[in-house]
């Protein structure tokens, strides 16, 4: 799908150019394709159309599995998830190897990283860490952070930000 594209959300359909769109999953890795078709094969995990299922219209989603948000391409990705709140920002940070995101600091938003998979390298502050799977990394407002995957396999984390609006102040 391009980037370019528009997108809305009207009474939980999915809109684009006017035109309701459909949503598929991947039964084998959760994955979820926004188009009339599913994908030749999944992005994520490689699977044939054939293992996507369509996702109800009035389906709600309330649980998500481990891979669903999970990305193994080439670049830094950030998915959020689970719809709008009105409080808090999250989001799965999608690092591969050898990948680092430039320091920056959230002027008015905490946020709280906790590792899902790989190693990452986090300077929160004048404090340096390394994080692997189920640790928790915490980064108060206004102060500049930045984190790197040094492992040697892609990694992830959730990231939480709130409260909302979320300001992002680049530092390098």
């Amino acid at each position: 799908m391009a980037s370019h594209a528009r997108w809305s959300i009207k009474n939980q359909n999915l809109i684009r150019g006017g035109k309701k769109m459909k949503k598929w999953r991947c039964s084998v890795c959760g994955y979820i394709h926004i188009g009339n078709e599913p994908p030749e094969k999944c992005p994520n995990c490689g699977s044939p159309k054939e293992k996507f299922v369509e996702v109800a219209q009035d389906f709600e989603q309330v649980f998500m599995n481990n891979a669903q948000k999970i990305t193994y391409g080439t670049d830094v990705e950030i998915n959020p998830f689970f719809g709008d709140y009105k409080s808090i920002s999250p989001f799965i940070y999608n690092l591969p190897v050898g990948k680092r995101v430039a320091l920056h600091k959230h002027p008015k938003n905490d946020e709280l990283f906790y590792i899902l998979k790989g190693k990452i390298k986090f300077r929160v502050g004048k404090k340096e860490m390394v994080a692997v799977a189920g640790d928790l990394v915490e980064g108060k407002m206004d102060i500049p952070h930045t984190f790197e995957n040094i492992g040697d396999e892609h990694a992830a984390f959730l990231s939480v930000k709130g409260p909302k609006p979320v300001e992002t102040v680049m530092l390098e």
